[in-house]
């Protein structure tokens, strides 16, 4: 009876010991409704081997995979101009078209995923100034984009859009001060103005 008691107790404690462990979730800061017109196939099967020796360059059913499975495999379809505009109307659209021009700047289309990361970080500790603003652009990519300062929170929602857009795997943590970034399928921390780059 003892050594079921003992094992109950270290059972027990070990549950509670999870349950109370502290962990970050990470979620998407955006979800795109993403028109099969502005869907690009060629990237999305390029990007997946599986499904291109499914679908091959069928672009309905890689869309259709897209849509009722992929995004909820966590699948990424790479955000491109077309996208932002088939969007409901919102602040923060002529700021994320301006990030795209921006980004063309930044890399090149042979650059390996992780000079991407390194090209985006190194450009925005450039050009991202921190602080706040009166209103609550500093919390977005709308601060960025317009030369104003930036709270930590609107420089991971940058960071992330500054991914999607260039079809590199990104989260925001549930901070929403940092992220991660997947390259070669590994995880990396990313809290560019805590200096903690790729």
């Amino acid at each position: 009876m003892r050594k079921l008691f003992a094992r109950l107790l270290v059972l027990s404690m070990t549950a509670v010991a999870f349950v109370s462990t502290s962990t970050v979730a990470e979620a998407k800061v955006y979800n795109y409704d993403i028109t099969e017109d502005a869907f690009d196939s060629a990237d999305y099967a390029n990007r997946y081997a599986d499904l291109k020796a499914a679908f091959g360059e069928d672009k309905a059913a890689l869309y259709n995979h897209y849509k009722y499975f992929g995004a909820e495999e966590g699948r990424i379809v790479k955000i491109t101009k077309d996208i932002l505009n088939a969007q409901n109307p919102t602040d923060t659209i002529p700021a994320k078209v301006f990030a795209i021009d921006v980004l063309n700047t930044i890399i090149k289309d042979d650059m390996t995923d992780g000079e991407k990361v390194k090209a985006v970080e190194a450009w925005m500790t450039a050009n991202i100034k921190s602080g706040k603003t009166a209103d609550n652009a500093c919390y977005h990519i709308t601060a960025p984009m317009a030369t104003l300062p930036t709270a930590p929170e609107g420089y991971a929602e940058t960071f992330e859009f500054f991914m999607d857009a260039c079809g590199v795997e990104a989260i925001t943590n549930s901070d929403m001060k940092s992220n991660k970034v997947c390259v070669d399928g590994q995880w990396h921390d990313v809290n560019i103005p805590a200096g903690i780059l790729y």
